[in-house]
């Protein structure tokens, strides 16, 4: 089994967002729904996933949170067996923010918060807004998945583990893309981060043996970043990437299905 905790769904059929071509092939016209994305799904090696939203650097207006944080619950009642969903927030609209967690997670379902991408944590990471909606996550008893692709991202992450230690934070892309060895041995001792695979597992060699070494096969999970990278591929680096079966099984369900408190 394998649980895609790091995937998007998309609105449309294809786009050049973020210098990342991708393209849902066998669609018909530019308007995506969920069980078009659950019928490429299928077809991968990817038995369940959890979706956030797909939205630029800035984040989401509260009108397009809240339209698709609807949009996610509906793609998980059509495909209870497939998917499941995080909350999407924007920390520069707080209190829409955190009524959305509210409402997602008590009333719909949701399983955790993200992913909160780069616009809250350009400068300072531990702002008000940031602190408050890890705190909520911890009110709420969920997982924060946060984007993680420069120094001060990772940095802000391990100051954040320190200060909320009952805080479950997903700290996404091998922490840093290129940047990846610095982030994990920044976070190597907190041990209420866990590194998910998404994007960067496609493009180096050895991240999974690496990362495992250095922190362990229970703090590392599978992610692809989906639609922007391909799970086949990022599947087969999983299973061959020369880890044994037990961290294989870790890392691809095990610590997702522990951490997200699933019911499989």
């Amino acid at each position: 089994m394998i649980i895609d905790v790091h995937a998007h769904l998309p609105t449309e059929r294809c786009s050049d967002w973020s210098d990342l071509q991708w393209e849902l092939v066998g669609l018909d016209g530019p308007e995506v729904s969920a069980a078009d994305v659950a019928r490429i799904v299928r077809a991968s090696p990817i038995d369940r996933m959890i979706l956030c939203g797909l939205y630029g650097d800035e984040g989401p207006t509260v009108e397009e949170m809240r339209a698709g944080n609807r949009r996610l619950a509906e793609a998980v009642r059509a495909c209870p067996d497939l998917f499941r969903a995080y909350c999407s927030v924007n920390p520069h609209c707080l209190e829409e923010s955190l009524e959305e967690m509210d409402h997602t997670v008590r009333n719909l379902g949701f399983v955790g918060i993200g992913e909160v991408c780069p616009h809250p944590l350009v400068s300072e990471t531990d702002t008000p807004e940031v602190r408050a909606i890890i705190e909520k996550a911890v009110e709420l008893d969920v997982p924060l998945n946060i984007h993680s692709s420069e120094p001060h991202h990772y940095k802000g992450i391990a100051g954040m583990a320190d200060q909320y230690p009952s805080a479950r934070i997903i700290m996404a892309h091998f922490g840093g893309f290129r940047f990846w060895r610095d982030a994990i041995e920044t976070i190597k001792d907190c041990e209420n981060v866990w590194v998910d695979c998404s994007a960067w597992v496609l493009f180096t060699m050895g991240a999974f043996e690496s990362t495992v070494n250095k922190i362990g096969a229970s703090r590392v999970l599978f992610g692809t970043d989906f639609p922007l990278c391909d799970p086949d591929t990022a599947a087969y680096k999983l299973t061959h990437s020369g880890l044994s079966q037990r961290q294989v099984d870790l890392i691809g369900f095990e610590n997702a299905k522990a951490l997200f408190k699933l019911k499989l």
